[in-house]
């Protein structure tokens, strides 16, 4: 989606920006002298590895999967009905807070 000149300068005199100039065609655009610069704090780093971690851990845990598989088809299964019945009142009440 394109902006206009003419729509920027509407959509500011309809948000009541005061001090703001008419923007004046490609030479507003021009970059200023000077550098800007980006520092990333220790704990972003930090926040960053973990992230990097997360990502590269599968989705599935295979070995756990087959495990259950195995477990199912050879009728060794049992989950009683205490377990079942806590964990869904666990999720239930989870879900409300």
């Amino acid at each position: 989606m394109r902006i206009s000149n003419e729509q920027a300068q509407q959509i500011v005199n309809a948000q009541g920006v005061k001090g703001a100039k008419p923007v004046k065609g490609p030479e507003a655009a021009r970059p200023t002298s000077g550098s800007d610069a980006v520092s990333v704090s220790s704990m972003g780093q930090d926040i960053q590895k973990a992230l990097s971690a997360f990502g590269s851990l599968p989705d599935v845990r295979a070995d756990r999967v087959a495990e259950l598989k195995a477990q199912i088809a050879g009728g060794e299964y049992n989950v009683s009905g205490k377990d079942i019945a806590e964990s869904l009142l666990r999720r239930a009440t989870d879900k409300l807070l």
